[in-house]
């Protein structure tokens, strides 16, 4: 027969296990979501550089574009 100090001693490893557990199951949560806001900043860092060389690279081929025509227009001008 299990007597009041021995049950009382199971439920008190149970509920010390148990907060281990939770505390444990908490940590692991946490660094999920740590890990998941790393790699979507990662994601969102990539998409923005990429969007930046895209603007730049338009930025080049308007500037290539407008001194074609002004060296068209000059050698129109000169003729």
């Amino acid at each position: 027969m299990i007597t009041a100090t021995k049950l009382a001693d199971f439920a008190h490893r149970a509920f010390i296990v148990g907060l281990f557990g939770a505390t444990v199951y908490i940590g692991v949560g946490t660094i999920q979501l740590v890990n998941a806001r790393i790699e979507k900043n990662k994601i969102m860092r990539e998409t923005w550089d990429a969007e930046q060389m895209a603007e730049l690279r338009r930025q080049g081929e308007i500037e290539m574009e407008r001194q074609r025509l002004e060296q068209q227009a000059r050698r129109q001008q000169s003729e």
